[in-house]
């Protein structure tokens, strides 16, 4: 609601985490922005798969929000939340009237028109009217299909490039036999659209987009997240030691190169995790009333981004253990050890099991494999957490570097 003095929107936090986040803080990414934009702008189709938290909604949403300047229309779907067929077809119908109604849920408006009931919006008539038909639909099957055809028929009604953004694409196979199948046909005749598939089931979708015989073989082209200058991520470190330090010199704090290195270190220079870090560091120096990042400060600061992210790492673990084998595997690829050697009570897994879960850490985008027999975790945080696990230094009264941690920030913000 706009406040006496209007509409004002919140600054986002300083180092953003958590979630998307604005085009400034999108490190090292633009090569891949302005190359998907021009894919999309030529109406290929794009697909971008790897691991959560690695920025693909972040890059994708300002690839959109660039492309709408250039006038296209852009929808954005995340189908992970939809049950069944019928209410990813809204998702998509909601999206897409959103760029002619500038009203957010435009269908339940639509149904509302179609049922002869007034609107709980002002919403124009042939803002809506593409998608009535659609409103009066009761069969699922039929409703899911006329959906898919609409991004068709916004594009030929308007004229405009029209771009779909499928997030988290694989999930839409769990909702039918024939879902992929029948998306694919509807999909491969329409003119003037154009399709974003987003996914972190690397195995699933490289089986989709890559395999003969599969609904969506070669109808994408992947853009790899990875492939800039050989960086793990993708990311230069030159571009995070230049965000780093201009992000803290915006409130006259200073951090040098050594220090940006020694973060950089301590989290792989993967795409959130620095942010993490950073944001810990801000706020713990902040409070400090300092100046200037020390080794002590980087070192507290490191501490309480593992604190705040033992929640989500936990429910890694947890999932993990539902699966003969895969936290016995973690364990060694932590520690750095071989993978087919016995373990210290002189049990050693079988070389297929070994095998087979190396396979489900790595379509659970968990782990990458570095070279023959040498694998690595994806986020190195993660591989910390379960280091720490392993030795005991995680868990109910148990001392642990986490806990000197937090006397170490009680000090420091004393000043003793």
């Amino acid at each position: 609601m706009p406040g006496p003095f209007g509409r004002v929107a919140a600054p986002p936090p300083h180092f953003p985490v958590g979630g998307p986040v604005p085009s400034a803080d999108l490190v090292g990414r633009e090569t891949y922005i302005r190359r998907i934009g021009e894919r999309l702008a030529d109406g290929n189709h794009v697909l971008l798969a790897g691991p959560r938290r690695i920025g693909k909604t972040s890059i994708i949403l300002e690839v959109a929000r660039r492309l709408r300047r250039k006038g296209a229309l852009t929808a954005y779907v995340d189908c992970l939340g939809a049950t069944d067929i019928r209410g990813l077809g809204e998702r998509l119908v909601d999206a897409l009237l959103e760029n002619v109604s500038g009203v957010e849920r435009s269908f339940e408006q639509a149904k509302a028109i179609a049922a002869g009931v007034r609107p709980s919006v002002k919403v124009k008539y042939e803002h809506v009217e593409l998608a009535l038909d659609l409103a009066r639909e009761k069969n699922a099957q039929r409703f899911f299909e006329g959906a898919l055809d609409l991004p068709r028929a916004l594009a030929a009604r308007t004229g405009k490039r029209v771009v779909v953004i499928l997030d988290e694409f694989q999930a839409a196979g769990r909702l039918g036999p024939r879902v992929f199948d029948v998306m694919r046909a509807r999909f491969q005749a329409q003119r003037g659209v154009a399709y974003v598939f987003l996914g972190s089931e690397e195995g699933i979708l490289e089986q989709l987009f890559s395999e003969k015989g599969h609904a969506f073989f070669r109808f994408a082209v992947p853009i790899d997240l990875a492939d800039a200058g050989g960086h793990r991520f993708g990311i230069a470190p030159d571009d995070w030691l230049e965000y780093i330090r201009e992000k803290f010199a915006t409130k006259k704090l200073a951090i040098d190169d050594a220090g940006v290195d020694r973060l950089l270190d301590a989290t792989g220079g993967h795409p959130q995790d620095p942010m993490q870090v950073c944001a810990a560091l801000y706020y713990l120096m902040r409070d400090a009333a300092a100046r200037s990042v020390s080794s002590d400060f980087l070192e507290v600061a490191y501490e309480q981004a593992m604190r705040e992210l033992e929640r989500p790492f936990a429910l890694h673990w947890t999932e993990l253990g539902s699966h003969k084998y895969l936290q016995q595997v973690a364990k060694r690829i932590a520690h750095k050890a071989v993978l087919y050697a016995a373990d210290a009570e002189g049990g050693a897994v079988p070389r297929p099991e070994v095998l087979r879960a190396l396979a489900a850490l790595r379509e659970r985008g968990l782990v990458v494999r570095l070279g023959r027999g040498r694998y690595d975790f994806v986020e190195p945080m993660f591989g910390e957490y379960v280091r720490r696990l392993d030795e005991g230094l995680i868990g109910a009264g148990t001392p642990s570097r986490r806990s000197r941690a937090q006397q170490d920030s009680q000090s420091l913000r004393s000043g003793e």
